[in-house]
């Protein structure tokens, strides 16, 4: 699922504008942020019952229904209580995963629309297409607002589509690479841009039954040129073209993606480990050469 045109609009009208009236510059605090908007931060544990029965309380459901919306929601590592003005995050996350929470359930606060949910509007709300919808939603605003809106694309505009210029982007803006690679993919040139993120198939796979590839990821510019791209292909690519490597550069080769014209088009892959992740940038070859 994915977010419309005219909401996209929408969230990067709210998020330049708290950016502007903030003054606050990148890299962005999420606590700079989180005084700004009157937000309070506190960090919870599933393992406190207590929660169960206040957030049960909140939402006016009962408690084995609310069990299942924070199980639910787990996945986002944070909780929004719109009547406390406060966001919870799941303490036992990462590091990065707890700064990506707060920037998404931050989000949630500012998106007006976003409000009857959080406060337990009945049927609809508990839908999860409804759900997953607004949680598409708080992750494009959560991007905009981690890496400054509009000064990002104009920072990543002044750059060659590589992994170097994403390095020093993330550098820039303190943020994860994991966090960095996608907002450049799907916020810099306008280029078909693509990028997998899959586990790096030297390391054995932490629950077997999960697979390898955990998301494609796209520029509309792609999206329109190369819609038969597969991310499977892409992904065997990937393990026949990289080494084993603890951190840094993995691996860099060449290869054609068939456009929907029919025309045969040189695309270079450049792979990127941070460890945990495998992340794979594909940009056009000529394009590369036109930019250097």
């Amino acid at each position: 699922m994915s977010v419309d045109d005219n909401t996209k609009r929408e969230i990067d009208k709210i998020v330049e504008r708290i950016l502007r009236d903030s003054s606050i510059e990148p890299p962005i605090d999420i606590k700079e942020l989180l005084a700004f908007l009157k937000l309070h931060r506190d960090f919870y544990s599933l393992d406190d019952p207590s929660l169960l029965k206040r957030f049960a309380h909140r939402i006016q459901i009962g408690t084995n229904k609310a069990i299942n919306v924070i199980r639910d929601k787990v996945k986002l590592a944070a909780l929004w209580l719109p009547e406390e003005t406060r966001i919870l995050v799941d303490e036992s996350q990462p590091k990065p995963k707890q700064l990506w929470a707060s920037f998404h359930d931050t989000v949630h606060t500012v998106l007006p629309w976003h409000k009857d949910f959080f406060l337990g509007d009945t049927a609809q709300t508990l839908e999860p297409e409804y759900q997953d919808s607004l949680e598409e939603e708080a992750n494009y605003g959560a991007s905009g607002l981690m890496f400054g809106g509009q000064r990002f694309s104009a920072e990543a505009l002044d750059t060659i589509p590589c992994w170097s210029s994403i390095c020093g982007l993330q550098s820039l803006h303190k943020k994860s690479y994991t966090t960095t690679f996608r907002r450049y993919i799907e916020h810099s040139h306008q280029l078909p841009l693509a990028g997998l993120i899959s586990i790096p198939w030297w390391k054995s796979m932490p629950d077997p039954t999960q697979p390898q590839l955990k998301h494609f990821i796209f520029s509309r510019q792609f999206l329109l040129g190369f819609p038969n791209a597969s991310a499977p292909t892409l992904l065997r690519l990937v393990r026949e073209n990289t080494r084993p490597t603890k951190f840094g550069c993995a691996g860099e080769f060449t290869f054609s993606l068939t456009n929907i014209r029919g025309e045969s088009i040189e695309f270079n892959g450049e792979a990127f480990t941070n460890q945990h992740e495998l992340m794979t940038l594909f940009v056009p070859s000529e394009a590369r050469r036109r930019t250097n």
